[in-house]
């Protein structure tokens, strides 16, 4: 019995000392790590630039607006942002109140999708210096206003050409949105470089919105006799596809390749890769330079526009002379 309580008195002791040891092990790390430099411990979005994007539509599918909530998603994963997006801004009071609660939030840089805000970026821009207000596509009057747009001369003079060989009654139209409505020279002259007795009809729509009216307007210069239309409206271009479908005419799409909707009428689309404006725009507003007052011309160098693969209605010899075209380009043989 007496054997037994030793042997016990000595095993409590045994652990007790253990338990000491390993108490104090873990109160020396733990010293340790309260007295690591906090400097160099990352917090999480510490000296994240917070921004605002305004743009008038919904960012449903197929919508301008959904390129803005794509191009927030390419910019909050590529650099250190914290973007808030605001939609269905339909009015200037709508959005000039976003922008104000912005600024108040203490939003930096504030970009526009699309050039509807620049008028009210205008009146805000001289109030509030330290805020850099960017559109896409739109005009910029103070230092701190700066607008990117695309550059599409060479892709939209191949969807010419494209247009040019296969319009058979020579008669071919553009179709834009009035607010937007820029004209495509580079167009016009891919058509007549290739096709000069062809006929180039310009018609416009109010809203990218509305594909009731788009056709509308399709039907109009069907009766004309154009069989190739360039329809510049990525959300209503669904409509004048399927019309197309219905009439046996060709199609040029817009914004991204919508062979998808109908491979045998659309010819080759004019792609904008809206998102990477977005990368664009952030690369410079991190760069030594800062975003650059004025207009930005973003095109193929950027990976911002380029020209869709051409359908199968082309013929083995037309796709050899595009391909030509295309070469002399390069070599500076072929200049627009």
């Amino acid at each position: 019995m007496i054997y037994s309580e030793s042997q016990t008195k000595y095993i409590l002791l045994i652990s007790l000392l253990v338990a000491s040891v390993l108490i104090f092990i873990m109160l020396y790390q733990t010293r340790g790590i309260l007295l690591v430099d906090q400097s160099d411990v990352p917090k999480e979005d510490e000296g994240d630039l917070f921004m605002a994007i305004l743009t008038s539509d919904s960012v449903s599918d197929q919508s301008w607006g959904s390129l803005a909530y794509k191009g927030q998603v390419m910019i909050e994963d590529e650099f250190p942002v914290d973007a808030v997006l605001h939609s269905g801004l339909h009015s200037e009071e709508l959005a000039a109140g976003k922008a104000k609660e912005a600024i108040e939030s203490g939003a930096e840089l504030i970009i526009g999708h699309g050039q509807e805000f620049s008028p009210f970026f205008r009146d805000l821009a001289p109030h509030h210096p330290d805020v850099q207000f960017v559109t896409i596509h739109g005009t910029a009057t103070y230092s701190n206003q700066a607008v990117y747009t695309f550059g599409k001369g060479k892709a939209e003079y191949f969807a010419g050409l494209a247009g040019a060989l296969k319009s058979e009654t020579g008669r071919i139209a553009l179709i834009e949105i009035e607010d937007e409505k820029r004209g495509s020279p580079k167009f016009y002259q891919g058509i007549h470089d290739y096709k000069p007795e062809a006929e180039v009809f310009s018609q416009s729509v109010t809203s990218r919105e509305d594909g009731a009216e788009a056709v509308g307007v399709m039907d109009a210069l069907l009766e004309k006799g154009v069989d190739v239309i360039y329809s510049k409206g990525n959300a209503f271009n669904r409509d004048i596809i399927e019309r197309a479908k219905e009439e046996d005419v060709y199609v040029i799409g817009y914004i991204e390749d919508q062979s998808y909707m109908a491979r045998d009428y659309v010819l080759t689309s004019v792609t904008n890769d809206v998102p990477k404006a977005y990368v664009a725009i952030l690369e410079d507003y991190f760069s030594e330079e800062g975003i650059p007052g004025g207009v930005t011309i973003l095109g193929e160098n950027e990976g911002v526009v380029e020209l869709a693969p051409f359908g199968p209605m082309f013929t083995k010899k037309e796709l050899e002379f595009i391909e030509s075209e295309f070469k002399r380009h390069t070599r500076g043989e072929l200049t627009f």
